[in-house]
């Protein structure tokens, strides 16, 4: 009976610990808007890069991503991914082209980086596209090996 009370105050000594974790990864998109409207051009022009290019991908007037085009590949008849990785922070922009079953054209994205607070969504309004910021810690729930 006191191993089992043992083993459960542990547990819960445990969880506690691990539920008070604070975040203190840095945030990369800190001078920038929460929310950034994207030219459509921008965003078709991106699928035209190739792998190993060098790319700047103008999201506004004064926020620029440069990086290296490390994948630009078409998935089934319908999908397209163009993935860039900064030179700056190795940070990762995803962007996809989706052809709906009606041919119109869609697309879906994210900045992501492991080390990173925060990060961008490409977001969809009526077929008007930005950028809106979101927190990581909020949105990708981080993975923990209990084994």
């Amino acid at each position: 009976m006191q191993k089992s009370m043992l083993c459960v105050l542990l547990s819960f000594i445990c969880a506690a610990s691990m539920a008070q974790k604070t975040d203190t990864r840095q945030k990369l998109f800190s001078a920038y808007p929460a929310d950034v409207t994207l030219d459509r051009s921008v965003i078709s022009t991106s699928f035209e890069y190739t792998k190993g290019a060098t790319v700047t991908v103008p999201f506004s007037s004064s926020f620029k991503f440069t990086g290296t085009v490390i994948s630009n590949e078409s998935k089934y008849d319908n999908l397209q991914t163009v993935l860039i990785r900064s030179s700056d922070n190795n940070t990762v922009f995803q962007l996809n082209k989706i052809i709906n079953p009606d041919k119109s054209i869609s697309y879906t994205g994210r900045t992501f980086n492991d080390n990173s607070a925060d990060g961008y969504e490409v977001k969809n309004n009526n077929g008007n596209y930005s950028l809106q910021k979101f927190e990581t810690a909020r949105a990708l729930e981080p993975c923990h090996n209990t084994l």
